[in-house]
């Protein structure tokens, strides 16, 4: 009489574990992919909601009946966040900004709080040592005349790659006439 065998062979191990093998190395690229797409997909979220958060603050603005710069629009979130000449959100403490006409750097981070009010981001201004793990974007602004159309200030999103010369996804803002433009871009390092 013949017992039955109970177990695998060494050769249906074998084969187990190639086929294991195999569907690994075809579906890994697959997952490292998707902590990307989840990168690029949390971004325009945010880079959406604020160039939505700019509209709604130009609307305040209509609505409230200015007719140029502002200081503390009250009927947008807290009432703290100061306009641009023409309307459009600039800075929280503006002083120096010659009524609205005038950009500098830490408005364009006083923008990003004062439309999103989240600190989920930590945001560095654009200079070498921003490009580390613990900064998720960089930012500054383009030039300081809010007449000119190219004036802007520019998020750079680096939390998924933070090294210097990659190129990231990136919101330029530009406060003279709010428009908003995400497109993927590599900085500069300064």
């Amino acid at each position: 009489m013949k017992s039955g065998s109970k177990g695998f062979t060494l050769i249906e191990l074998v084969v187990v574990i190639i086929i294991l093998g195999l569907i690994s190395i075809v579906a890994a690229p697959r997952f490292v992919s998707l902590n990307q797409d989840a990168h690029d997909a949390a971004i325009h979220n945010v880079f959406g909601s604020f160039t939505t958060a700019v509209g709604l603050y130009h609307s305040c603005w209509l609505a409230s009946g200015s007719s140029g710069y502002e200081t503390n629009l009250r009927c947008y979130g807290a009432g703290d966040l100061d306009s641009t000449a023409t309307g459009f959100p600039l800075g929280l403490e503006t002083a120096q900004s010659e009524n609205g006409t005038v950009l500098q750097g830490d408005y364009c981070k006083q923008v990003w709080e004062g439309l999103l009010d989240n600190d989920e981001y930590n945001l560095a201004w654009h200079e070498n040592a921003a490009f580390s793990s613990d900064n998720d974007i960089v930012y500054w602004f383009s030039s300081t005349d809010l007449s000119e159309p190219s004036t802007h200030c520019y998020f750079n999103y680096i939390a998924d790659n933070p090294s210097q010369g990659a190129e990231n996804w990136q919101l330029k803002y530009y406060p003279g006439s709010g428009k908003t433009l995400i497109e993927r871009s590599v900085l500069s390092i300064q």
